[in-house]
């Protein structure tokens, strides 16, 4: 699976697949739907954390013992 599949089309292959089958199980479409959320927050909150990560490196305390000595003189 290389190619990355929306939930929309996710939707539309369970709604199609409910129609074939001939039945539904009821929870699975907002389970979908939760999922999709619980994602969207992930990705959201990996992208603060590389964020303050990056700006969180150039801080003098993460700095090299030479490199500090280095520039002390």
């Amino acid at each position: 699976m290389d190619k990355q599949i929306t939930p929309e089309q996710l939707r539309e292959a369970v709604l199609k697949l409910f129609q074939d089958a001939g039945y539904t199980v009821p929870g699975l479409l907002p389970f979908i739907d939760g999922l999709t959320q619980e994602n969207d927050r992930l990705k959201q909150e990996l992208k603060k954390l590389k964020l303050a990560s990056v700006r969180g490196s150039a801080s003098p305390g993460s700095m090299n013992s030479r490199l500090k000595d280095a520039l002390r003189e």
